[in-house]
C-alpha cells in the first residue's frame, strides 16, 4: 500500500514538473527506449515538434510526443523555445499582418491628407474671395469718404456764402439807414395848417 502511495506521489510530482520542450532544428532525431543510445530506437520526431518533458538523467530527457509515444532524447537536441522552422512562418504571418495594417494606415493617411488638402484649397479660395471683398469695400469706403469730404466742403462754402450774404444785407441796411438818416433832415418839411393861418 505504501509502495502504491509512493508511486502515485512520484507520478503527481512528475506531472506537476511537466513542461514543454521543442525538437531543435535538425531534420529529425531518434527517440530511444531509455536514457542512452544503447537503448532501442522507438521512432523519430521531426524538427520543431513540441514534446512534453517527464524527467531527465545522464544527458537524456524523458519526453512524450504529440502522438503519445514516450521515450528518451538527448537533452542537447532540445530547446526551450519553438524552432526556427516553426517560428519563421509565424513571424512571416505577423510581418504580413503588420504590412497589411501599415498599408491600411498609409491608405487612411493618404485619404486624410487628401481631405485636408481639399479643405486647405477651399479655405484658400474663401480667403481670396474675402480679400477681394475687403479690397472692394475699402475702395467704396474711400469713395464715400471723398464724397463726404466734398459735401462738408460744400456745406462750409454755403455757410460762408450765407454769412457773406447776411453781412452784405446787413451792410446795405445799415448803409441805407445812415443814408436815410442823412437825407431825412434835408427834406423840406410840410407846414401845418395852423401855421399857415397864422401867416
Amino acid at each position: 500500500m505504501r509502495a502504491l502511495l509512493g508511486i502515485l506521489i512520484c507520478l503527481c510530482a512528475q506531472s506537476a514538473l511537466a513542461e514543454t520542450r521543442y525538437v531543435s532544428d535538425n531534420i529529425y532525431i531518434f527517440m530511444h527506449g531509455g536514457p542512452g543510445t544503447q537503448y532501442r530506437i522507438l521512432g523519430s520526431v521531426k524538427a520543431g515538434e513540441a514534446l512534453e518533458v517527464k524527467g531527465g538523467q545522464a544527458g537524456f530527457t524523458q519526453v512524450v510526443d504529440e502522438r503519445g509515444r514516450e521515450g528518451w532524447i538527448k537533452s542537447d537536441e532540445l530547446q526551450s523555445e519553438p524552432s526556427l522552422k516553426v517560428r519563421v512562418p509565424q513571424l512571416e504571418q505577423e510581418l504580413q499582418t503588420l504590412k497589411d495594417r501599415l498599408q491600411n494606415l498609409n491608405g487612411d493617411n493618404e485619404q486624410r491628407f487628401a481631405e485636408k488638402d481639399g479643405k486647405i484649397a477651399e479655405q484658400d479660395s474663401l480667403l481670396t474671395n474675402l480679400k477681394g471683398q475687403l479690397d472692394n469695400q475699402s475702395e467704396e469706403l474711400a469713395s464715400v469718404k471723398a464724397q463726404n469730404d466734398a459735401l462738408n466742403s460744400s456745406i462750409d462754402n454755403r455757410e460762408h456764402d450765407m454769412q457773406m450774404d447776411w453781412f452784405i444785407r446787413g451792410g446795405v441796411m445799415v448803409g441805407g439807414g445812415i443814408l436815410l438818416g442823412i437825407l431825412l433832415p434835408l427834406l423840406p418839411r410840410r407846414r401845418k395848417q395852423s401855421e399857415r393861418w397864422m401867416n
